[in-house]
């Protein structure tokens, strides 16, 4: 009996690393890109306060062996209820790593009291990680081989697209302008991701197949261009980001042109002329370069909640388009990618007849109309250019302006600074901010330099209740970054 109820209170401890897990992919399943920061989280808290009552109960209760476990099932259970904008993916990987994990929890509660182990979630969930990491490896291999295989075969042609921010938005306006192309769906740019989107897609109707390369670290660009091999590339712009990882802008900078060094010669590459360190990119590699704005105007006009409009003017020739977006860049990123369509082949009637494909990218500046407000939703800024960015599309709307914020994660010793910058911006273009999470203190000083109302909110749903009110018939800006994925 006492085996058995072992054995349930490790299944229990199993399903309560969920939250482990979670955090673990959502690094990319390498712990030193934010795994260990779950240790000052509020599920790692909870965890201890369990761990202490199953001690406590082991000490005092006489059927504490047989309470314990649903301590731990309903902890489990409420955890398992917390909405998270980066939820849990049962993959294959990840469901190898729970089997692992429960047989090394079996034996250890088996061995020594279950009560004892609780605390250690984390940790196991690392042993599990270590122990299923060489099949990991060979598995991930061996999809990149076949999805190397199948593009060698199809023969499309790959464009790549890198940059510190506007990375899926130019990759989605991309393939909706330039035809018989292809192109995966959100934030696809890691190598797995890439080869996972290869192998599941018929590639056999594609002349291209335009792809966002994603780096955290010098090298992850030259890495992915060695995978596979693209033929042509876009830089929409270098910012600091991901300095946790980076450490550095000049890291960042010599990692993005990356791409630009990895181009054949008989490639070419397009480079976001609105942006300084981009601009430089010019000298770099082997390839031709051709500048965002090279022989084209584009004149926007006017900007309402239903999309904006612009003239584009190349080589003397005047053409109208209406696109979704209502983004300050919005003509910075049309310009890549007519730029890239038109270097190709594409004659420029079809680009801009192309361009009533051109759909909002979600989570990036993306208006979601209203009849209460409108919303929009900038969650996914991870950068201070893109903040921005962002205020500056607010100031083109003259109506009550809220916005939500969790500031910048990932900014490494620049915290601080990045996230006081972060307020200052938003402080200019809104009426008021409701701030939340480890930079609230730093955003609120930003805030108020700028003379705006600042509120304190312990969760979303909570910023939502007191935003909501105070943006009746105008606009709620969510603009965050992901601070769940590392526990916050």
């Amino acid at each position: 009996m006492q085996i058995a109820t072992s054995v349930f209170s490790a299944i229990c401890l199993t399903v309560a690393s969920a939250e482990c897990f979670r955090v673990l992919q959502a690094a990319s399943y390498k712990p030193l890109r934010g795994y260990c920061k779950i240790a000052i989280s509020v599920y790692y808290f909870s965890l201890i306060a369990v761990q202490i009552a199953a001690i406590m109960l082991h000490c005092f209760v006489q059927y504490a062996l047989y309470i314990n476990p649903v301590l731990y099932l309903s902890f489990a259970i409420v955890w398992s209820l917390v909405k998270r904008k980066v939820p849990l993916k049962l993959t294959k990987r990840v469901l190898r790593m729970f089997v692992t994990e429960l047989a090394i929890l079996v034996v250890l509660c088996v061995a020594v009291n279950p009560d004892w182990w609780t605390w250690l979630l984390p940790i196991t969930t690392l042993a599990a990680w270590a122990i299923c990491l060489p099949v990991d490896i060979a598995i991930n291999r061996r999809h990149i081989r076949l999805a190397q295989s199948k593009l060698s075969q199809s023969g499309v042609i790959v464009i790549a697209i890198t940059g510190s921010y506007g990375k899926t938005s130019v990759k989605d306006m991309l393939s909706a302008i330039l035809s018989d192309s292809v192109a995966p769906s959100g934030s696809c740019n890691t190598p797995l991701g890439i080869a996972s989107f290869i192998n599941k897609t018929d590639l056999t109707c594609a002349k291209y197949l335009v792809l966002e390369f994603g780096a955290r670290q010098k090298g992850d660009i030259a890495k992915l261009c060695k995978l596979y091999h693209p033929s042509y590339g876009i830089v929409t712009g270098v910012c600091a980001q991901h300095l946790s990882t980076f450490k550095s802008l000049a890291n960042v900078v010599s990692t993005k042109k990356e791409l630009v060094e990895n181009i054949p010669k008989e490639g070419f590459c397009v480079l976001n002329q609105r942006d300084e360190i981009v601009s430089f990119f010019a000298e770099s590699g082997v390839c031709r370069k051709i500048f965002s704005y090279e022989n084209l105007q584009i004149n926007v006009g006017n900007v309402d909640f239903d999309g904006t409009q612009a003239d584009v003017i190349y080589l003397d020739e005047l053409h109208s388009v209406t696109l979704p977006q209502i983004s300050d860049y919005v003509g910075d990123t049309f310009a890549m990618c007519f730029q890239m369509a038109i270097n190709l082949g594409q004659s420029v009637c079809q680009t801009i007849k192309n361009a009533a494909n051109i759909r909002q990218t979600p989570h990036r500046l993306e208006l979601i109309k209203g009849a209460y407000c409108h919303v929009l939703d900038d969650s996914y800024n991870g950068s201070i250019t893109g903040v921005d960015a962002c205020c500056k599309t607010l100031a083109k709307f003259s109506c009550a302006k809220v916005v939500i914020t969790q500031g910048l994660v990932e900014c490494g010793k620049n915290r601080r600074e990045m996230n006081i910058r972060c307020g200052k911006f938003l402080g200019k273009a809104c009426d008021t901010a409701v701030v939340l999470g480890r930079n609230a203190d730093f955003l609120a000083e930003g805030l108020r330099s700028e003379d705006c109302k600042v509120l304190r909110a312990r969760s979303l749903s909570e910023a939502v209740q007191l935003a909501l009110p105070l943006a009746h018939g105008g606009i709620l800006l969510f603009q965050n970054d992901l601070p769940d994925v590392v526990g916050l």
